[in-house]
C-alpha cells in the first residue's frame, strides 16, 4: 500500500472525531441510501445510492465506536488494511486480521465492533450490475478445487467467504492495494484500470485453493482432513493414502476413515474429483490431446475418466473443448 495513502486513513475523520469524543456511533451515510421499510423492519438496508454511478465504490470504515446491524442490497468486501476487527454475522463472531479478507453476500446482515486507532478496515462495495458476486466467486472455484465442495460459510440466512491474511499474500493484495490507490488518487484512465482490475481479482479470488470460512469450525473438519485436502489439491497426479501416511506419521486406514467420516466423500473418491476438476481446466486452457490430460491429471483408464466425466460435468470431454473453443 502506497505509504501516503496510508497515513490518510490514519487521520481521524470528522466521523471519527465526533466517535472519539463521545464513544456513540455517528451516521456516515446519506439517508437516501437507507431502503424504506415498514416499522416491521428494524434493521436498516443500505441501497445502491452509494455508487454514484460508478462501479464500486470504497471507504474507510469509522473507527472508535460501533457500527450497528445493517444489511445491504449489493456485494461488500471488508480488507484489514491493518490492526484487527470483529464483526457478528448474523449468530457469528467473526475476527478479522491484518491481511483478512471478507465478502459478504447480498442480503447478509452483520455488525461491527469498535475499532481502534491502529485499526484500519476498507470496505468495498460493488454494484449489481458487473459480473461480481459471491456466486460467481464460488462458481469459478468449483471448477478448481475440491476444497469449495466443503469450505464457502452458509448459514442459510447469511453468507459470506473469509480469506486468511497468508491466502492473500501476493496478488490478491497487490491487486486490492492498486484498486484502493486508483480509486483515492485517481489518475488519467483510473475508471478503466479498476475495471480491469476487478476482473482479475474475481479470478485471483476464486483460484484460492485454500480458502477457509466459518463453515470449516461449523463442520469441525479436524486439521488433519484440511491437510489432506491441500495435498489433494496441489498434487493430485501424484497424491496418495500411503504418501500422506508416511509423511504424516499416521496409520493409512485411519486417515482413510478420519477422512470419509469428515468429508462423506472417500479418499479416492475426493482425488478423482480434483483430478477431474484439473482434466477440465487442461481442456478449456491448453490444446493437449485428451490422452495426455489423463496422464497429466493421474488417470490411467480411459473408460473410467470418461465415465467419470461425464458423471461429474454431464457432457463428454470433447463437447467441453468444442464449447470453449
Amino acid at each position: 500500500m502506497d505509504s501516503t495513502i496510508l497515513a490518510e486513513f490514519y487521520k481521524l475523520s470528522d466521523i471519527e472525531k465526533k466517535q472519539l469524543q463521545d464513544q456513540q456511533f455517528h451516521s456516515d451515510f446519506d439517508t437516501k441510501s437507507i431502503l424504506k421499510k415498514k416499522s416491521v423492519y428494524k434493521i436498516p438496508v443500505f441501497t445502491e445510492d452509494f455508487f454514484k454511478n460508478q462501479n464500486i465504490y470504497i471507504s474507510k470504515h469509522n473507527r472508535f465506536a460501533a457500527y450497528p446491524t445493517h444489511t445491504h442490497t449489493f456485494l461488500e468486501m471488508n480488507y484489514m488494511l491493518a490492526g484487527h476487527a470483529i464483526e457478528h454475522i448474523g449468530k457469528r463472531d467473526i475476527q478479522l486480521n491484518q491481511g483478512n479478507i471478507l465478502i459478504l453476500d447480498v442480503g447478509t446482515t452483520h455488525s461491527i465492533e469498535a475499532l481502534s486507532a491502529n485499526d484500519i478496515m476498507i470496505n468495498i462495495i460493488f454494484r449489481n450490475n458487473i459480473e461480481f458476486s459471491l456466486s460467481s466467486i464460488q462458481k469459478l472455484g468449483q471448477y478448481n478445487s475440491i476444497l469449495y465442495k466443503f469450505l464457502p460459510a452458509d448459514d442459510h440466512l447469511n453468507k459470506y467467504l473469509i480469506y486468511q491474511s497468508y491466502h492473500t499474500k501476493g496478488p490478491v493484495q497487490v491487486i486490492a492495494d492498486a484498486i484502493i490507490e486508483e480509486y483515492f488518487h485517481p489518475q488519467k484512465f483510473s475508471k478503466m484500470l479498476i475495471d480491469s482490475y476487478l476482473r482479475s481479482f474475481l479470478i485471483l479470488l476464486s483460484r484460492n485453493t485454500n480458502l477457509y470460512s466459518d463453515d470449516t469450525i461449523q463442520k469441525q473438519i479436524p486439521n488433519l482432513v484440511l491437510y489432506m485436502l491441500k495435498e489433494i489439491t496441489k498434487n493430485p497426479k501424484d497424491c496418495n493414502l500411503n504418501k500422506l501416511a508416511e509423511e504424516s506419521s499416521y496409520n493409512r486406514a485411519y486417515l482413510g476413515s478420519l477422512f470419509k467420516k469428515s468429508t462423506g466423500l472417500s479418499f479416492s473418491e475426493a482425488l478423482t474429483d480434483q483430478r477431474l476438476l484439473d482434466a477440465y481446466n487442461m481442456l478449456i486452457s491448453t490444446k493437449m490431446p485428451i490422452s495426455e490430460i489423463t496422464e497429466q491429471v493421474g488417470i490411467s483408464n480411459k473408460t473410467f475418466f470418461y465415465n467419470k466425466f461425464k458423471k461429474k460435468f454431464h457432457e463428454l470431454p470433447n463437447d467441453v473443448r468444442a464449447e470453449f473453443k
